[in-house]
């Protein structure tokens, strides 16, 4: 009865998982001069498109008061940022100027739903990396790269006695 009372109505740890995904935008054995990428018309030395995923993959949501002392998330860029792209998910960003060097981007408190992910994408100079910061009470933050997520996740859900299990099965490709 104790297994079936916490399960269901205890208090569980939210999970964040955290993907950051960083691309070239031309190949590296291009000759100089013969292409080149501009960001609102700056030329970009060796432009790279770098998305930053925040998915809540927890059992909870991840509410606004969970983000400790009302601080945000950070992503801090490490070469010469131009720019966001793109964002999604509803989330509030704030970023640096064009040609900040070791910029950092702030994804401000918010509702973040069981299940669903926030996203940015920006442009900067590379080879790059990124170190996010998440300082968020009762979560687990978790770093996912790339090529762990490839292939076929599907979640196996068992219940018996008003346990519940889930098991993730993967197919490798």
């Amino acid at each position: 009865m104790t297994i079936f009372a916490t399960r269901q109505w205890g208090t569980r740890r939210a999970r964040l998982e955290v993907e950051v995904n960083a691309t070239p935008l031309l190949p590296e054995d291009a000759r100089p001069g013969l292409l080149e990428v501009t960001y609102r018309d700056i030329p970009v030395k060796e432009p790279y498109l770098v998305s930053v995923t925040l998915r809540n993959s927890g059992p909870r949501d991840v509410a606004t008061k969970m983000f400790d002392g009302g601080r945000s998330i950070t992503a801090k860029f490490d070469q010469t940022f131009y720019g966001l792209t793109a964002t999604q998910g509803g989330i509030e960003v704030v970023s640096p100027g064009i040609g900040a060097e070791a910029a950092i981007v702030a994804v401000r408190p918010g509702l973040l739903k069981r299940g669903e992910s926030w996203s940015f994408s920006a442009v900067a100079s590379g080879p790059v990396d990124v170190a996010v910061d998440a300082p968020l009470i009762d979560t687990d933050v978790r770093a996912v790269s790339p090529a762990a997520d490839s292939g076929a996740t599907i979640t196996l859900r068992v219940s018996a006695f008003g346990v519940t299990a889930e098991v993730p099965l993967r197919r490798r490709t």
